[in-house]
């Protein structure tokens, strides 16, 4: 088992609608497999070992875990991994089939500060002096089928460095707190449903080559709470869809994975002002995403025709995920 301490406007967004990998808008998102859906092979074991683990993500930390859906049909330790439901808690991917994991904050035996770390090396180097937008999403975990952590902490974020910091064995470098990060949540994340953005924006003072994500505070900064009583495991937190480009440009790239988006009239108007109708048929799960990634409405239909309002939504492009008997992804515009 895993060794641990704790046991005009629409049109020029046609051409880079989020979720969609058109080559021309790769180089807006800096990060390679930023959904983490690429792999070489299904994962099958804990601690992203061997080849249980994202394409070009590595663990810098102790051992973060790669979960995807193909995980669930394989049996034994697998399970712990899989997604929607796994070791550590249940939620489905926001992004295609696949997210990471890690501990945010946890105690060891001696009382000292325990954190898991995923990093990735830059598509190329940050400019200093540029301004990057930085995104993430997360989710904290609980209710897992074996280690189900019970707490929730603030802090969750990304750090840039110069260096790397790879583990290939049971005990890889020290990477010590920083106590400071590029990016972090200060508010406590506790929503065990849904995915929270953590964004955020920076200037590079140096070329930084590599992206770490994970807590970088030590326990005595960090703030946390119960998520259920009498118990004292650590906080978990899955992430899913990361993000770094330049400031003031869409995100475009999110999952690596070209889907396709139907041009059928299954939505109508479109573009709306007010509500839309979606053709969506009965037990259809479906979610709005807009052009930053944000989740704007999302349900299961009970009936065949589906009623999606968008009175309050800002003017622009948006993507509509069906998933039913089969995934599906549509364009749906909001025009004033």
């Amino acid at each position: 088992m895993n060794n641990r301490w704790l046991g005009t406007v629409h049109k020029a967004v046609l051409g880079c609608l989020l979720f969609i990998a058109i080559r021309h808008c790769e180089a807006q998102n800096m990060v390679p497999n930023p959904s983490f859906e690429e792999n070489t092979a299904c994962p099958v074991t804990i601690g992203f070992q061997g080849f249980s683990k994202p394409l070009h993500w590595e663990r810098w930390n102790q051992s973060p875990e790669y979960f995807h859906t193909c995980a669930g049909s394989m049996g034994g330790v697998d399970t712990l991994i899989k997604v929607p439901l796994n070791g550590f808690g249940f939620q489905h991917a926001l992004h295609g089939d696949a997210y990471v994991g890690m501990y945010a904050y946890a105690t060891t035996g001696g009382g000292v500060s325990y954190r898991e770390y995923a990093g990735c090396q830059l598509i190329e180097p940050l400019e200093v002096g540029e301004s990057y937008d930085l995104s993430f999403f997360t989710n904290v975990a609980f209710d897992g089928t074996y280690w189900s952590p019970t707490r929730a902490c603030n802090n969750m974020g990304m750090l840039f460095t110069m260096q790397p910091n790879i583990w290939t064995g049971a005990n890889g470098p020290s990477f010590a707190l920083r106590n400071s990060a590029h990016l972090s949540s200060s508010t406590i994340i506790s929503d065990t449903a849904n995915w929270t953005l953590v964004s955020g924006s920076f200037v590079a003072d140096s070329a930084y080559q590599y992206l770490v994500i994970g807590n970088f505070y030590s326990n005595s900064l960090t703030d946390t709470m119960h998520l259920a009583p009498n118990n004292e495991l650590g906080a978990y937190y899955f992430v899913d869809g990361v993000c770094v480009r330049p400031s003031g440009q869409p995100c475009e790239f999110i999952t690596g994975i070209a889907y396709p988006v139907e041009q059928e009239l299954i939505v109508w108007p479109n573009p709306a002002a007010d509500l839309v109708q979606v053709r969506a048929g009965s037990g259809t799960r479906w979610q709005v995403f807009d052009a930053m990634g944000r989740l704007m409405d999302g349900g299961r239909s009970a009936v065949d025709l589906l009623t999606v309002h968008v009175h309050l939504w800002a003017t622009g492009e948006y993507v509509l995920r069906l998933e039913g008997a089969t995934r599906r992804h549509v364009r749906l515009v909001v025009m004033r």
